[in-house]
Order: C-alpha cells, then sequence, then structure tokens
C-alpha cells in the first residue's frame, strides 16, 4: 500500500497512484456496481495511456494527452468525455477530501460533445398512433416474451404520467407501490434486490395520476402475488429495462414512429406538460428525481407537500384526452394473443 489512509494520520508525501486513490474511493460510501465498474474502465484506461504515475506528478499537459487520446478512441464524444469525468473525479476526490495533492491539475479539461439524436417529446398524433396499438385498445397483450406481459401494457402509461425513466419502473416491487395520506404513490428507491437510482435525488415519491388508477392499476397491483411488480418481464444481464427496451423499440419502428420519438421521450412529454401548465421547477425536479439548483438552505429546507405533487401530476390530465384507452383487467392480462 502506497498511503496510509488511517484518518488519525496525516497524508504522507508517498507517491499515489490512481488505482489506490479508487480503491479509497470505492470505500467512502455506497456505490452501485454499475458505477464502481464505470469508473474502474476509466482507471485502466488512464493507466494505458499514462501508465501508473504517482497522481503528485501528473500535469495538465497529461491530462490533455489523455484527453486527445479518448477522442481518437471513442465512438461517440460522450462517451469520450465520460471517461474523462470518471478520472476527474478521482482527481477532485484525491484533491479535496484526502489533500493528497494541493490542486487537482486537471480542472477545466472537457470534452465537448455532439449531440448524435436529439430526442423530442412525443406529440398527440404520435401518441394517437402508439396507444391506438390493440394492447391497449383491445388489451392483446404481445406474445414476445421480452414485453413482460402485462408489463407492455403498464409501463409506457406510467412513463407517460410519471416522467419516470424505464429502469426505474421496470425495477419497482409491489411495495414500492403504497397509499400515503390517503395518496397512491410510487416510491423510487435503491432498498430493494437489484433496484439503483441515478442520484441522491433520484430517491422520490411519485403520485399515482387519476387517470392510471381508473384504468385498474391498483387492481393489478394487488393482483401480484410476487416481489417484482413484473413477474413476466425478464431481465438483461441482471438489469431491470434492457429487454423491454428492445421490445418497445421493435414496436415504435413498426408503427412508424420517428427515431427522434423514443421511450425516454415520455420522460421529456411529462416535463414539458408540467411546464405549460406553470409548475414551479423545484416541484418538476422533485417529480423527475433532479437535484434542485440554489444554495444548500434551499435544497434542504424547502418542503414540497405530497399534496403539491399529486396536483402537479393531475395537471398534465390532458396528455391522452383523444385515446380512449381499454380498461386492464384479470382477462386483460391474462390474455397472451
Amino acid at each position: 500500500m502506497l498511503y496510509d489512509f488511517n484518518p488519525e494520520q496525516p497524508p504522507t508525501a508517498q507517491p499515489v497512484k490512481l488505482r489506490t486513490v479508487y480503491e479509497r474511493w470505492c470505500q467512502s460510501a455506497a456505490r452501485s456496481e454499475d458505477t464502481a465498474a464505470a469508473m474502474e474502465r476509466s482507471v485502466r484506461l488512464f493507466e494505458t495511456v499514462l501508465g501508473d504515475r504517482a497522481i503528485q506528478l501528473l500535469t495538465r499537459q497529461d491530462g490533455d494527452t489523455f484527453r486527445s487520446w479518448l477522442t481518437g478512441q471513442a465512438t461517440t464524444t460522450k462517451t469520450a468525455r465520460d471517461k474523462l469525468n470518471w478520472v476527474k473525479t478521482l482527481l477532485k476526490y484525491a484533491t479535496q477530501d484526502l489533500e493528497l495533492i494541493p490542486k487537482n491539475p486537471w480542472v477545466g479539461l472537457a470534452i465537448k460533445t455532439k449531440t448524435t439524436l436529439v430526442r423530442r417529446p412525443w406529440d398527440k398524433q404520435h401518441l394517437a398512433l402508439l396507444f391506438g396499438h390493440d394492447i391497449w385498445q383491445k388489451g392483446v397483450m404481445p406474445r414476445v416474451k421480452f414485453a413482460g406481459g402485462p408489463a407492455a401494457y403498464w409501463i409506457p402509461l406510467l412513463a407517460l404520467y410519471t416522467g419516470a425513466r424505464l429502469s426505474e419502473i421496470c425495477q419497482l416491487e409491489v411495495n414500492n407501490i403504497q397509499r400515503i395520506d390517503g395518496i397512491e404513490v410510487l416510491k423510487i428507491t435503491d432498498s430493494g434486490e437489484g433496484q439503483r437510482v441515478k442520484s441522491d435525488a433520484g430517491h422520490r415519491v411519485i403520485p399515482i395520476h387519476s387517470t392510471l388508477l381508473e384504468l385498474g392499476f391498483m387492481e393489478y397491483v394487488e393482483g401480484q402475488s410476487g416481489t417484482t411488480l413484473w413477474s413476466d418481464l425478464p431481465k438483461r444481464s441482471g438489469k431491470a429495462g434492457g429487454f423491454f427496451s428492445r421490445f418497445f423499440g421493435d414496436l415504435r419502428k413498426r408503427l412508424g414512429i420517428p427515431s427522434d420519438i423514443v421511450f425516454h421521450s415520455f420522460r421529456h412529454t411529462f416535463r414539458s406538460a408540467l411546464v405549460e401548465k406553470g409548475i414551479s421547477e423545484p416541484v418538476i425536479d422533485r417529480l423527475l428525481g433532479h437535484e434542485t439548483p440554489g444554495s444548500v438552505g434551499a435544497k434542504v429546507y424547502t418542503h414540497i407537500s405530497l399534496i403539491s405533487l399529486k396536483e402537479a401530476v393531475e395537471s398534465v390530465d390532458d396528455i391522452l384526452e383523444s385515446t380512449p384507452l381499454a380498461i386492464f383487467n384479470h382477462s386483460i392480462s391474462d390474455n397472451k394473443h
């Protein structure tokens, strides 16, 4: 060990490798497997380009060398940027938390990204095209296993009326659907096995829109006997959402929906609808799981009631006004044809 991380001892002047900082970073807080793996891959790339150079010897020129190499190797500028940012995160940790170096030599180094596909919200024409499918009009569940049976009916609707990410919806467990103070809600959390959230702000409660209740969502939940909400939906490499994304992408293409309208566009649609209704940014951030900008005091002491969140969710009641849907019931959920 090149550096003694005993908190009672001051940092030594011995050389410290980036991998040592990475190991300490992993121990310093709860990290998901995906996060730790992504960071470790970037450390390996750093070692490929710059060797096992001690962080005390790193220069800004080294950062530029690494940045240039990443830009030449990556398939997209976003991928290169993400890998650079992972290493910069470790250098920031080494500087601010461990005080191993007086300043981060790579501060300000960046890779400008080029957007390859601009996602746009769903418009009512394409929402009507999608939800005009027999899945939602006649309760005909797809035979393909990637659709997850009843999941094919509910997951797009939940995305549309909650703004939640596909992975967040696909990992829901039955106990994540609760009634709090008389209001039915989804709880987005990482407390269950295999559950993950993108950030601390991702832990949240989202009131369930009355349209979903009228369609029979709570009855569907009550009819589940297992832990997961989607017992027929397989996981891809242990992750929720991978196979469903494949199913939905195929369905979207068959319906002739443009390539810039994707599943994640439901999230944009929900946010746009909230903005059009005049909902405040702090409420929108709370519903979508975004970090609220502003001072620490604003983040810690600003309280948004569940009633206020419910009113905000209900304000988007006209998203699907022109597309009546089949009410989900057990006869629909058993229909695999």
